[in-house]
């Protein structure tokens, strides 16, 4: 196979357990992230790796194959290097089992752009269009430089708006306090950041060397496994689609989502 696509699917989650069951329009999440990576093109085999036989029955309906993996992992990606040790492929194309409203033929042409690129790691970026989501730690941010590569992913407001706070003075000694103070601005501004998805594409030998690497110091701060190779001074390529909103991680971002379809709950 040239190309696979793997969805590590994990039951426990700390702040939305069997988040990958629940119900979204009559159907498990997970099994709505299977039928949009199967629309992906170039994908050869849509793989579900996962700790529970009922995320896998859920997943063999919607046909994809099934690793049931066995044992702890550090991240999704140890999960995915794992599965994909089972198959040979080229490229593997990871999509996180929470990344809903994933728009296929966008996928597709971000693939495309990474077969011919050169490079072994890339991801996807969406413009992050919603104040909210630049202030909540749920909702990744990337940082990227002039060639769109990635500098650093945070759960925190990054780049920080610098210009839009000011400290606030206590007035009885002239000094600064340490506490800063937001000021009036335009609450729909996100500050030209960026919400990085949860998909990656790796080539074999790429994902291998992540995955032999052990957690690091940034990664167990930020819990975001991809800082572990940009510790390494390794490049993860980024490639922009016009659309996202962030993962599900909570009840409230399925409510989101929900709203979003037009379903009611």
């Amino acid at each position: 196979m040239d190309c696979i696509a793997i969805i590590p699917a994990r039951f426990a989650s700390a702040r939305f357990p069997g988040k990958l069951l629940a119900s979204l329009a009559g159907q498990p999440l997970i099994g709505h992230v299977v039928e949009s990576v199967s629309r992906v093109e170039g994908i050869d085999a849509t793989i579900v790796a996962t700790d529970d036989e009922r995320i896998a029955e859920v997943a063999r309906e919607c046909g994809a194959d099934v690793v049931v993996s066995v044992g702890e992992f550090a991240s999704g990606t140890d999960r995915v290097a794992d599965a994909a040790s089972r198959y040979s492929a080229d490229i593997i194309v990871n999509v996180q089992g929470d990344e809903l409203l994933l728009d296929p033929a966008a996928v597709t042409e971000a693939l495309n752009c990474f077969r011919g690129s050169g490079t072994e790691l890339g991801t996807l970026r969406a413009p992050l269009k919603e104040r909210r989501d630049f202030w909540d730690p749920n909702a990744v941010k990337v940082v990227i430089n002039d060639n769109e590569q990635a500098l650093y992913f945070s759960r925190a407001a990054v780049p920080f708006p610098r210009a839009e706070w000011e400290a606030s003075v206590d007035m009885s000694t002239g000094e600064s306090n340490t506490a800063w103070m937001p000021k009036v601005v335009d609450q729909t501004s996100t500050c030209g950041a960026w919400l990085h998805l949860g998909v990656y594409f790796y080539l074999s030998e790429a994902l291998r060397r992540w995955a032999a690497l052990p957690p690091s110091r940034l990664e167990k701060a930020e819990g975001l496994e991809q800082l572990r190779v940009l510790e390494t001074g390794e490049t993860i390529q980024t490639y922009l689609v016009n659309e996202g909103i962030p993962g599900v991680n909570t009840p409230g971002d399925l409510e989101r989502v929900r709203a979003l379809l037009g379903e009611h709950a």
